[in-house]
Protein backbone atom coordinates (compact mmCIF):
# COMPACT_ATOMS: atom_id res chain seq x y z
CA UNK A 1 0.00 0.00 0.00
CA UNK A 2 1.13 3.60 -0.81
CA UNK A 3 1.13 5.64 2.05
CA UNK A 4 1.71 8.84 -0.03
CA UNK A 5 -1.45 8.85 -1.29
CA UNK A 6 -5.36 8.02 -0.55
CA UNK A 7 -8.08 7.03 -2.90
CA UNK A 8 -11.08 8.62 -3.19
CA UNK A 9 -14.25 7.42 -5.49
CA UNK A 10 -15.73 9.78 -7.51
CA UNK A 11 -19.34 10.35 -6.81
CA UNK A 12 -20.07 10.97 -10.70
CA UNK A 13 -18.91 8.48 -12.80
CA UNK A 14 -17.41 6.03 -9.53
CA UNK A 15 -13.91 6.43 -10.47
CA UNK A 16 -11.12 5.56 -7.85
CA UNK A 17 -8.66 8.20 -7.85
CA UNK A 18 -5.29 8.32 -6.11
CA UNK A 19 -4.66 11.48 -4.81
CA UNK A 20 -1.32 11.99 -3.01
CA UNK A 21 -1.29 13.36 0.96
CA UNK A 22 0.28 16.51 -0.11
CA UNK A 23 -2.33 17.56 -2.33
CA UNK A 24 -5.53 17.65 -0.17
CA UNK A 25 -6.40 21.27 -0.69
CA UNK A 26 -7.25 23.38 -4.23
CA UNK A 27 -9.25 22.25 -7.24
CA UNK A 28 -8.96 18.18 -7.58
CA UNK A 29 -10.86 16.33 -10.00
CA UNK A 30 -11.43 12.98 -11.22
CA UNK A 31 -9.23 11.71 -13.92
CA UNK A 32 -11.99 10.45 -15.85
CA UNK A 33 -14.68 12.69 -15.79
CA UNK A 34 -13.12 16.13 -14.35
CA UNK A 35 -15.98 16.21 -11.52
CA UNK A 36 -14.47 18.32 -8.26
CA UNK A 37 -13.80 15.16 -5.63
CA UNK A 38 -15.13 16.89 -2.38
CA UNK A 39 -11.93 15.75 0.07
CA UNK A 40 -13.93 17.07 3.40
CA UNK A 41 -16.08 14.52 3.80
CA UNK A 42 -12.71 12.46 4.21
CA UNK A 43 -11.53 14.64 6.60
CA UNK A 44 -13.82 15.37 9.18
CA UNK A 45 -13.43 18.16 11.88
CA UNK A 46 -13.96 16.74 15.63
CA UNK A 47 -13.98 13.67 17.29
CA UNK A 48 -16.96 10.67 17.21
CA UNK A 49 -17.43 8.72 19.77
CA UNK A 50 -18.19 5.41 18.66
CA UNK A 51 -19.27 1.72 19.90
CA UNK A 52 -19.26 -2.28 19.62
CA UNK A 53 -21.77 -1.70 17.16
CA UNK A 54 -20.74 1.50 15.16
CA UNK A 55 -16.93 0.69 15.09
CA UNK A 56 -17.15 -1.03 11.69
CA UNK A 57 -19.18 1.54 9.94
CA UNK A 58 -17.38 4.49 11.53
CA UNK A 59 -13.48 2.72 11.56
CA UNK A 60 -13.04 -0.38 9.65
CA UNK A 61 -14.80 1.34 6.30
CA UNK A 62 -13.77 4.81 6.68
CA UNK A 63 -12.37 5.47 3.09
CA UNK A 64 -9.41 7.93 5.10
CA UNK A 65 -7.15 7.93 7.49
CA UNK A 66 -8.19 7.32 10.92
CA UNK A 67 -7.02 7.91 14.55
CA UNK A 68 -8.21 5.67 17.39
CA UNK A 69 -8.46 6.73 20.69
CA UNK A 70 -9.56 3.53 23.07
CA UNK A 71 -10.34 4.31 26.59
CA UNK A 72 -11.76 2.55 29.32
CA UNK A 73 -14.21 3.95 32.17
CA UNK A 74 -12.38 1.63 35.02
Amino acid sequence: MDYGSFIVRCPQCGTKNRVPNKRTTGNIVCGKCKSQLDLTLLFPHGFLRVNDSSFYDEVIRFNGPVLVDFTAPW
